[in-house]
């Protein structure tokens, strides 16, 4: 969507919001480029209140037309709303819309959080070298803060599918493998063998039912020079599950590239995983660990499928469907067989 068409229709929609709102300025609009299922705008808000005068930059969430995800933004919204004022940072959401006719597809408002970077390729380079383990140990704190939530506390039990602790495995392999079959261009044998080998070797039950962010990784918070963690961002994967699924999610060794060895080129695997059981107060078992991270590997090879589909169709043309499809790809199908060889290694 055009610039253009962005400050129309929000003013339009603000106006909408806030009928009482005079003077309503929309300045300057910035794509934020990066998510796959979510076109993402930063803008500015100006308007008079009453006596007072309004400026604000919020950030607009629209579902993509052709996304790689199916996800819907009620999830994501109820999520940041659930969260905002708790241990876990988020910004603070404003509005979330379904109606087609301000933006075509639903969307969410929230407060823009400024000041902030988050892409994990700084953390090699200063200034962020010197803080990237204080912020990778509050990254894990946060996650485990997330994982220990109950559900209910933070209402979102009765919004989301509740999975028994033994079906959390199977939930979520089912509907990742049903994606990946439904958007494959070509045969996909060694997905195919990796997940065979999850459906012959379950993990243990869930410790507990648990909030799962769903993309809990580098690249999906915002940090300052500083080492603090501002906010946790991009939940529409948020669901109800096993909080070992977020742990091995984040220890995926592609947001670690080319440092496998450190959670999300911040701190070392082990103090990682440390961290996150102590805080927790769950154990992360080995065995149910190596299910979830080869899990993860199923999954992400399942979203990289998705992009190279609608790329190489024409559906999506963005030059980072692309690289995800193709590059990030073919770099996860090479994390996934060397998974499965360690794990047969061990086993002889």
């Amino acid at each position: 969507m055009l610039e253009s068409e962005i400050v129309d229709r929000f003013k339009a929609y603000i106006s909408h919001k806030i009928p009482d709102a005079q003077n309503i300025e929309i300045g300057t609009v910035n794509r934020i480029f990066g998510g796959a299922s979510r076109e993402t705008f930063s803008i500015e808000l100006n308007y008079r209140f009453e006596v007072e005068e309004v400026s604000q930059r919020v950030i607009l969430r629209r579902e993509f037309e052709n996304g790689i995800i199916e996800t819907v933004t009620t999830t994501e919204f109820q999520a940041y709303k659930a969260f905002y004022n708790t241990d876990v940072p988020v910004p603070r959401v404003m509005w979330c819309e379904q109606d087609p006719k301000w933006f075509d597809t639903p969307f969410f408002v929230m407060e823009e959080i400024t000041g902030c970077e988050n892409a994990h390729r700084l953390f090699t380079d200063p200034p962020y070298n010197a803080v990237r383990e204080k912020i990778g140990e509050t990254f894990c704190r946060i996650m485990a803060t997330i994982a220990t939530t109950d559900p209910e506390n933070v209402g979102l039990y009765d919004k989301l599918d509740v999975p028994a602790p033994d079906e959390c495995c199977k939930r979520e392999l089912d509907y990742w493998e049903a994606d990946s079959i439904k958007n494959e261009q070509e045969p996909q044998p060694l997905l195919r063998s990796a997940i065979r080998r999850l459906r012959r070797n379950p993990p243990p039950p869930a410790q507990k039912i648990a909030v799962v962010h769903g993309d809990m990784r580098a690249c999906n918070f915002l940090f300052n020079q500083a080492g603090e963690i501002k906010a946790i961002l991009d939940w529409e994967m948020m669901h109800v599950g096993d909080p070992l699924e977020d742990l091995a999610w984040s220890l995926n060794i592609l947001w670690s590239w080319p440092e496998p060895d450190r959670l999300g080129l911040m701190i070392p695997r082990e103090r990682a995983i440390r961290i996150w059981e102590e805080t927790s107060g769950f154990k992360a078992d080995p065995e149910a660990l190596y299910w979830w991270e080869l899990f993860t590997s199923v999954k992400a090879t399942a979203i990289w499928i998705s992009m190279a589909k609608i790329y190489m169709t024409g559906s999506n043309t963005d030059p980072l469907i692309s690289f995800g499809g193709l590059w990030a790809g073919d770099l996860q199908r090479r994390i996934l067989l060397q998974q499965m060889e360690e794990k047969h290694e061990t086993e002889l």
